[in-house]
C-alpha cells in the first residue's frame, strides 16, 4: 500500500510562507513599523504556498511516480444525489424564473 499523504517536511515547507506572514502581521503593529506593506507580505506568502505545493506534487510525481495529486479527486459516494439541481444558477436560470412566473399565474 502506498502512502499518499504528504510528508511532515513537505507540509512545513508549504506552510512556512503563511506562518512567516502571520508572524510579520503580529510583529508589525507591535514595533510600530506600520501596516502598509503587509498586503505584499501576504501576497508573497500565498504565492510561496502555491508554488511549493505544486513543486512538492511534481517532485512526488517525477521522483516516486505518484501522480495521484493530479488525478485522484472523486465526488463522495451518494452526495451527488443530494444536490438540488433547481438551486443551480447560470446559463439557464432564466428558464426557471419563467416557469415560476407561469406557475403563479403571472405573465412572463
Amino acid at each position: 500500500m502506498t502512502n499518499r499523504n504528504p510528508s511532515r517536511s513537505a507540509r512545513l515547507l508549504v506552510l512556512a510562507g503563511p506562518a512567516l506572514a502571520l508572524l510579520a502581521t503580529i510583529i508589525s503593529p507591535a514595533t510600530g513599523s506600520g501596516l502598509s506593506l503587509l498586503w505584499t507580505v501576504w501576497a508573497y506568502a500565498a504565492l510561496w504556498s502555491l508554488l511549493t505545493a505544486l513543486s512538492c506534487a511534481l517532485w512526488r510525481g517525477f521522483r516516486h511516480g505518484d501522480w495521484t495529486a493530479f488525478r485522484r479527486y472523486e465526488l463522495p459516494d451518494g452526495k451527488e444525489e443530494d444536490f438540488e439541481w433547481s438551486s443551480r444558477t447560470g446559463r439557464y436560470a432564466w428558464r426557471r424564473d419563467v416557469e415560476e412566473e407561469e406557475l403563479f399565474g403571472r405573465d412572463p
